[in-house]
């Protein structure tokens, strides 16, 4: 299963991102672009997305991310949108109407991660701590704990 959502802040933004990943990550990319392939890896390219009846979405930018090599460790395309709840609203509606797409759950873009062994569970739970961060104190911890000290100290427990 292809999951989809919007990775940046909600409501009006001059930017969203919208990010995808699974299997037909790459092929919704191609379908929405026009583009006979998929861009170079980790570079952006600028695409103008249509819907399905050939209706201008939204011109904007394209980032694939090819499996192993990404957050998830599966395909991924990260489409770098303007921020509007209209074009938000209708790339997800467009996005959900290709097969074996849906919305992702939350915290899942990381829980594929994890079990795709692109992080640990230290990692993964970092991420989620970082999200939830209030202040200096607790961002630079989940940012330490991130950077694997967690992780070295129960290693070091261990040995």
């Amino acid at each position: 299963m292809t999951i989809f959502a919007l990775s940046s802040g909600s409501g009006r933004a001059g930017i969203a991102v919208i990010r995808v990943s699974g299997p037909a990550a790459g092929g919704a990319l191609r379908a929405l672009s026009g583009m006979p392939a998929n861009p170079p890896a980790r570079h952006a390219a600028r695409v103008r997305l249509r819907g399905a009846g050939g209706e201008t979405i939204d011109e904007a930018l394209a980032l694939w991310f090819p499996a192993p090599n990404s957050f998830t460790g599966e395909d991924v395309v990260e489409y770098h949108l303007h921020g509007s709840p209209a074009v938000i609203s209708e790339m997800t509606n467009c996005l959900s109407s290709f097969a074996n797409h849906r919305p992702a759950e939350r915290g899942e873009f990381t829980r594929r991660g994890f079990e795709n062994g692109r992080m640990d569970l230290t990692e993964a739970e970092a991420i989620a701590d970082l999200i939830d961060a209030e202040t200096t104190a607790q961002k630079d911890q989940a940012l330490s704990q991130m950077s694997g000290e967690l992780k070295q100290l129960y290693e070091g427990w261990a040995t």
